[in-house]
């Protein structure tokens, strides 16, 4: 398995007064990832308020190979996180 890094485009909360809000996380790899058609891809996200640390894993099923600049949009509940001020993530795949 390699890992290829990923840009986390925007962390957008849907309710910014409420403690158990929800945001939305763009991820666009930056470059192509030769992925075995059939197979899950696992998008690991880590993002950071300058405090508090939230990780996340989510498995997308890869109908082949994921072209660069693709985007993946995920939606989680935030129950910790501020703004967010650093973010980073890899893509975990099968090799086609």
């Amino acid at each position: 398995m390699l890992d290829v890094a990923v840009t986390v485009a925007n962390g957008t909360p849907f309710n910014a007064d409420s403690v158990n809000s929800v945001i939305t996380i763009a991820v666009t790899n930056t470059d192509a990832v030769p992925c075995k058609t059939g197979t899950n891809a696992y998008y690991y996200i880590s993002l950071s308020d300058g405090t508090n640390n939230e990780t996340y894993t989510f498995v997308v099923t890869a109908p082949g190979a994921i072209e660069a600049d693709h985007e993946e949009t995920f939606v989680v509940e935030n129950t910790t996180l501020d703004e967010v001020t650093t973010s980073s993530g890899v893509i975990y795949y099968t090799a086609a």
